[in-house]
């Protein structure tokens, strides 16, 4: 069950002034009250982002273990700034919401790339504290 994908390009980069807002902005998304998106099973509600551990994300204390938890590894440069980001997962999840939040400390100019297991293929565009899919 599922969509599988993989990341076949990408540019993405985060300036580390800007870490804890971001971070602050990812955690957001996590907090009960906020969540817009629910599974249901057998009648039982669950926190749509039933692959996360919220409370990793939620306890994060770094940008980095958040992303990671989302599925979405950092690589650092010699400023200390992220520079790129890999996919570590299978399949695809709720990277809209993810990137929305993440979108106001993202570099412009930055992008995600995917290829679907239909072979579809789309990219993440992130311009002025806005993210698209394309």
């Amino acid at each position: 069950m599922g969509y599988c994908i993989e990341m076949t390009e990408s540019n993405f980069t985060i300036k580390k002034e800007n870490f804890d807002k971001a971070l602050q902005s990812l955690k957001d998304v996590f907090v009960p009250e906020n969540m817009t998106c629910y599974d249901y099973v057998n009648g039982k509600k669950y926190p749509h982002f039933s692959w996360v551990d919220i409370k990793t994300v939620l306890e994060s204390k770094k940008l980095g273990e958040a992303l990671e938890e989302i599925r979405y590894a950092p690589t650092y440069n010699n400023d200390g700034d992220i520079c790129d980001v890999e996919f570590t997962g299978e399949k695809y999840g709720d990277e809209e919401i993810f990137f929305n939040a993440l979108a106001p400390y993202v570099e412009s100019g930055s992008y995600l790339c995917f290829e679907g297991e239909d072979e579809d293929t789309w990219k993440w565009v992130f311009d002025n504290g806005k993210v698209k899919q394309i």
